[in-house]
């Protein structure tokens, strides 16, 4: 990597470490603009801190501040970022994307075909949660994290956030019904479909990791050649 590179990668990891920790509390606190728009008073603002859109970013903030850290070292001490972290980070790049992904593809088109603002759920805190923070770590994980080749193990490690967290909410919405049913997987109260959508999540993740592993190796051997 050269220093230029290193820091575009801090500069990257120090902007999705500041807004993700100013946007969250924001979030936690007045709701995001979709559920107040549509005056869902059964979902308490604090209660999005369940949600993987919320989670995902938490941890997507704090590999970034750990990002920002080890960058500043590398720029100090001329080495580069390990492939151990660079399987966290993709982990969190790729759970993040999947966030976006769902947002973009699925839940907004929906809203769209509701008749309301397709839009609403990527502006305000949403922007840089549900769109911008995502893309940005996968723009740094594909150009700004060298040559180190990853393990086709970091992968499969990258789908743990969905498998993680379908087991809370299948028991807190299938099972228990004390969550609401944030992304619309039962379809209306379909839950026996619910596994195979989790299974499908677990696709898309995986298919998002490889993606940007794919992306990030065909950049580094350009770079390289």
């Amino acid at each position: 990597m050269t220093k230029k590179q290193k820091l575009y990668f801090v500069f990257i990891n120090a902007f999705i470490f500041i807004t993700t920790f100013i946007a969250v509390p924001l979030t936690l606190i007045i709701g995001s603009r979709s559920t107040r728009l549509d005056g869902i008073t059964e979902f308490a603002p604090w209660q999005h801190i369940v949600t993987f859109t919320i989670l995902s970013n938490i941890f997507l903030g704090l590999i970034a501040f750990v990002a920002f850290i080890l960058g500043l070292k590398s720029i100090h001490n001329s080495k580069t970022i390990k492939p151990t972290f660079l399987t966290w980070y993709l982990t969190a790049s790729s759970a993040a994307m999947v966030t976006c992904f769902t947002v973009l593809l699925f839940l907004a088109p929906m809203r769209a075909a509701n008749g309301k603002n397709y839009f609403d759920m990527i502006l305000e805190t949403m922007f840089f949660l549900h769109f911008f923070n995502p893309i940005l770590s996968a723009v740094a994980f594909i150009f700004f994290t060298g040559s180190h080749k990853l393990s086709k193990r970091a992968k499969f490690i990258a789908t743990l956030p969905i498998i993680i967290y379908a087991v809370p909410y299948l028991i807190n919405v299938v099972f228990l019904h004390i969550w609401p049913d944030f992304y619309g997987i039962t379809f209306g109260g379909n839950y026996f479909i619910t596994p195979i959508v989790f299974v499908v999540f677990w696709v898309l993740i995986f298919t998002v990791a490889s993606l940007l592993v794919f992306f990030r190796n065909k950049t580094s051997h350009k770079a390289l050649s």
